[in-house]
């Protein structure tokens, strides 16, 4: 069975939200663990390591993964193409601004980022990433050379953030699949970024996972995971938020990525057919322009 659709990102842009919300439908199967990364990274691996993921499944079901390394590579569309030229296409994207700085805090908290690039500036730097992956419509362009437009849905963080069920539906609604099912994940909080306080603690409670998979209990250990008091505790108790480490963007700074990222946010409109984009970095360059 082949897969029927891809969620590509971009990076830090939701991508976990849209895998959750599928996760838990009844007329779809995701692979099992967000990023399996076939395109990208073990394109070489071959197609029957690929659909070895998805395992048996009801051939009725819609058939997908998420991995947000799909979205910046300029040869992965037309693999996707090669592989599947229906495959159906979700990309989720944010301001792209807020996204750079939520990809700097993502690498700190890996530990790419030390010492004095803990700084943001120092960051874009450091990291030249930070701003390929936020220039969404060089991105998109080549997708869109190889995939019709009425195969790709583009949905916005701010848009899930303000109205999660419609966001839903209309991914729903894309991909074929019942507009009435509503998620456990809808309205949850993703990819807040923090540092462990006690990497024991959180070694043992991956290990303890893995353990309950490995005999049978994954369900149990799922519906554990979803418990608003376990997921309180695990943040209040062993983790720290990183946004109040690294300083926040400067005014000067907002500026600068403002001028380099304006030429791309309009192309960006133009591509979706949008006179306007739900992010503030958006607000701001249009109302520069109707200063000037």
């Amino acid at each position: 069975m082949k897969v029927d659709f891809l969620g590509i990102g971009a990076q830090k842009c939701a991508s976990t939200w849209v895998h959750r919300v599928l996760s838990d439908h009844p007329d779809v199967i995701v692979m099992p663990g967000k990023e399996i990364d076939f395109f990208s990274y073990y394109y070489n691996f071959g197609y029957e390591w690929y659909e070895r993921h998805i395992g048996k499944v009801d051939s009725l079901k819609k058939v997908g993964e998420v991995s947000p390394s799909y979205f910046a590579d300029i040869n992965i569309p037309e693999r996707v193409y090669l592989y599947n030229p229906n495959m159906r296409i979700v990309l989720s994207l944010r301001d792209p601004i807020e996204r750079a700085y939520s990809n700097h805090l993502h690498e700190v908290r890996l530990g790419h980022v030390t010492g004095e690039n803990l700084e943001f500036e120092k960051g874009l730097i450091n990291n030249p990433m930070y701003l390929i992956q936020s220039q969404y419509s060089q991105q998109l362009a080549q997708w869109l050379k190889v995939f019709p437009r009425d195969q790709v849905l583009v949905i916005f963080q701010e848009d899930i953030r303000d109205n999660p069920i419609i966001q839903a539906q209309k991914l729903y609604h894309f991909l074929d699949i019942s507009e009435d099912h509503r998620s456990w994940f809808l309205e949850k909080k993703v990819n807040e970024s923090f540092v462990i306080k006690n990497t024991k603690v959180d070694y043992f409670l991956k290990q303890l996972g893995k353990l309950g998979r490995s005999v049978g209990a994954g369900e149990l250990i799922e519906t554990v995971k979803k418990n608003d008091l376990v997921r309180h505790i695990r943040r209040q108790h062993n983790q720290i938020d990183l946004r109040q480490i690294i300083p926040p963007l400067s005014s000067d700074t907002r500026t600068r990525l403002l001028e380099i990222l304006a030429d791309d946010m309009n192309v960006l409109s133009q591509q979706l057919g949008r006179e306007n984009l739900p992010w503030p970095s958006w607000r701001a360059l249009k109302n520069r322009v109707t200063a000037e």
